[in-house]
């Protein structure tokens, strides 16, 4: 039995309600919705990090509180950035289109699959999912 928050996946084959997350197939059962769905895969590729201090932008503590308070964001906007912080902040993996980015530079080894069903996002490196983290059968 797994541990609290947890999660196990079936592997029967023939199961048509449940099927183990793996590289090589376009339909599983979803780490986030734990309902059998069919999966989109997608390539990574990188662009540079185009903050002026030439590291990631993390917008957390201090910051994200005088976010939450700037008047000069119309408060549906302002609710929308704060929401996105908190979960870039949480960790949490998810598509968002920032801007258009044009590059050459492919990630090898590294695969997003994002569930059809709710939209959420593993990452696979190597061929081994490694987000969200989930416990294998035993």
């Amino acid at each position: 039995m797994a541990a609290s928050g947890e999660r196990t996946f079936v592997t029967d084959p023939s199961s048509d309600t449940h099927a183990h997350p793996a590289f090589d197939r376009a339909r599983f059962t979803c780490p986030a919705c734990h309902e059998l769905a069919d999966q989109v895969w997608l390539n990574a590729y990188a662009s540079q990090v185009s903050n002026p201090a030439g590291v990631p932008l993390r917008i957390a503590g201090a910051g994200l509180e005088q976010l939450k308070q700037n008047p000069g964001f119309p408060p549906p906007v302002r609710d929308q950035k704060v929401a996105y912080w908190n979960r870039v902040n949480a960790g949490e993996v998810f598509l968002d289109r920032w801007s258009m980015v044009q590059t050459d530079l492919f990630v090898a080894g590294l695969e997003l699959s994002v569930c059809r069903r709710c939209m959420a996002v593993a990452v696979w490196l190597g061929g081994r999912m490694v987000y969200p983290a989930v416990n294998p059968p035993g």
